[in-house]
């Protein structure tokens, strides 16, 4: 074997030492870098208007729906089994109407109704870390890795630190690199019993340099499964003031 080459090959593992040192991290750097993406992600501090098309699939059956927001304003409307739903939140004060019937919302449980319409349209997509989730209460440990529809996903487990509540222990599955969450699992009691229940993070999308859900799967528990898809996401186009008026 020639100088050359011995050089060569010396050079070239040399490489590939220094790059398999600059890449390595350790556990502590991966979940801290982990939590600042989805941070990042749920960063929704350049929104201004939002309109999204959903669909909801289950049984079978599908659950369209749409939410606008703009500003303190939200407007969700949803139609299920014949059955129509809009409920309108302002700071002044809300109202649903249910086919035909109006039943007002008082100002004071605006900022709840507004929260749960979020989550369950997931407008914000999983916001974990800024408020169910905080290093200051809950214990984060990387417990190996595993495929997640073909990628060799990071597992997360995490533990919450007080659990007079009920609060159980669940796991993250995230990408490497780009530390994109992949899949949720935590345990909820229903009925004085514990469900299991697993999230799938099928696909995402960026609108106006942000990162949305596209496809959203759910196990629900009992052989139930949800399939969640997005499919018309608008940010900060013009949203029509009376959207927010009786």
């Amino acid at each position: 074997m020639s100088k050359q080459i011995v050089f060569s090959i010396s050079i070239f593992i040399l490489f590939f030492s220094f790059v398999g040192l600059t890449y390595s991290q350790s556990d502590q750097e991966i979940i801290s870098n982990f939590i600042q993406k989805q941070k990042q992600i749920a960063d929704r501090s350049k929104v201004k208007t939002l309109y999204q098309e959903m669909k909801a699939t289950i049984m079978g059956m599908e659950m369209p729906s749409k939410i606008w927001i703009k500003g303190d304003n939200m407007r969700y409307e949803t139609s299920f089994m014949g059955q129509t739903t809009t409920v309108v939140l302002t700071p002044n004060g809300g109202w649903q109407i249910q086919n035909g019937s109006v039943t007002d919302i008082p100002k004071e449980q605006i900022s709840e109704a507004k929260k749960q319409l979020i989550n369950q349209s997931l407008a914000e997509g999983f916001n974990f870390f800024n408020e169910d989730f905080s290093e200051q209460n809950t214990n984060f440990e990387i417990v190996g890795r595993e495929k997640i529809d073909g990628v060799n996903c990071y597992r997360m487990k995490i533990t919450p630190k007080d659990t007079t509540e009920g609060e159980s222990e669940g796991y993250f599955w995230f990408e490497p690199f780009t530390y994109l969450l992949r899949k949720v699992s935590f345990k909820q009691k229903q009925m004085g019993q514990e469900q299991n229940f697993d999230i799938y993070i099928k696909e995402y999308q960026q609108v106006a340099g942000m990162t949305f859900l596209k496809s959203v799967k759910m196990n629900l528990g009992q052989g139930q499964e949800l399939q969640m898809e997005y499919v018309t996401i608008k940010v900060n186009e013009p949203v029509d003031d009376s959207l927010f008026k009786k």
